[in-house]
């Protein structure tokens, strides 16, 4: 890599605070990063954005505007921007569990926290470019995959090499637009294809659950209803990513369960299970695995079942664990 190459990184970076953003400016400079743009609010990141087209970006959480760690969400979800793998690090001066938990969740790269070392903070630029982790799609998540060896080996789940435009640039591959447009629209095609496999799980997972909970209560609890929540988010994701796919005829399937959905959610607390709702609560189920099914048509439905069903038992094992106090408590900073 030619270090004269790094006048050409494009990096976005943002701090409320005018002391830091000097001190970041003078650091990136000093090692031939020189073409930045900054910002202190996060409308003027969300501004910045679309104008500067960034190779990379990092900023803190803290800034005033609104949440940065939502922007970064809806950006690695293709709601804000045009890359959605853009190298993201983000920086806090508080790195309690639910802070570090919603930047994971989020799918930010790195979390840096205060007071930071700008030689740190160079490291990680180097490391994003050279050793950025592939991209892992779940039916709520999309990032770097931070799951650990054994845990990786085991998963099914696919592993994505996305475009890292910081390296191209490093290497001197970004000159041509057309190249990198080109690597995210393939990238989208298999997050997409992967989103709609994991959502559908997903649909199957929760309905699973939600039916025999409606049984045995007399009036859903708020653990019910958020479950119908999740059920109707996931059927909807998949109802806008299949339209002009291979899949679209599945939005019909997904429609009819939305309408099911959404009326025993209009019901809310003040629903009652009796036999008269036997039929809605089981569609749910049979529609669930209908969609699981149309996108895995190489797999047999049996199975499936089988896999839905064991995660199903999982889930409920580690929950119990938790309430029981057998799992070890979530440390601050990730590992």
């Amino acid at each position: 890599m030619n270090p004269e190459r790094r006048t050409d990184v494009r990096i976005l970076y943002g701090d409320s605070g005018q002391s830091t953003r000097i001190l970041y400016r003078q650091a990136l400079m000093a090692n031939g990063y020189t073409s930045l743009r900054e910002f202190d609010t996060l409308e003027g990141f969300a501004s910045l954005l679309a104008v500067v087209q960034p190779d990379m970006v990092f900023m803190d959480i803290d800034m005033p505007g609104g949440d940065a760690i939502s922007l970064v969400r809806d950006l690695r979800h293709g709601k804000l921007g045009v890359n959605p793998y853009l190298p993201v690090i983000l920086t806090t001066w508080e790195p309690q569990h639910r802070v570090v938990k919603r930047v994971i969740d989020a799918g930010a790269d790195d979390l840096l926290v205060k007071p930071l070392s700008t030689r740190i903070l160079l490291e990680r630029i180097e490391a994003l470019a050279w050793n950025r982790k592939p991209f892992v799609v779940t039916s709520d998540y999309i990032g770097p995959d931070r799951r650990k060896a054994d845990a990786r080996r085991d998963s099914t789940v696919p592993l994505i090499e996305v475009p890292n435009p910081l390296r191209a640039r490093l290497q001197g591959e970004a000159n041509d637009t057309r190249v990198m447009k080109k690597a995210i629209l393939e990238a989208n095609a298999k997050v997409n294809e992967q989103r709609l496999r994991a959502g559908a799980f997903r649909i199957a997972f929760v309905a699973q659950q939600i039916v025999p909970l409606y049984k045995t209560q007399t009036q859903p609890d708020e653990t019910t209803l958020g479950m119908l929540r999740d059920l109707i988010a996931s059927t909807e994701d998949i109802q806008r990513r299949v339209i002009g796919t291979q899949y679209a005829h599945v939005a019909q399937i997904c429609e009819r369960l939305l309408v099911t959905a959404r009326h025993i959610l209009e019901q809310g607390k003040d629903i009652a299970f009796d036999p008269s709702w036997t039929k809605s609560f089981d569609l749910l189920k049979t529609l669930g695995e209908a969609v699981l099914v149309f996108f895995n048509p190489e797999r047999d439905a049996l199975e499936l079942a089988r896999e839905v069903a064991e995660a199903v038992d999982r889930y409920r094992a580690r929950k119990a664990a938790q309430a029981a106090g057998r799992l070890p408590e979530p440390t601050d900073v990730p590992a």
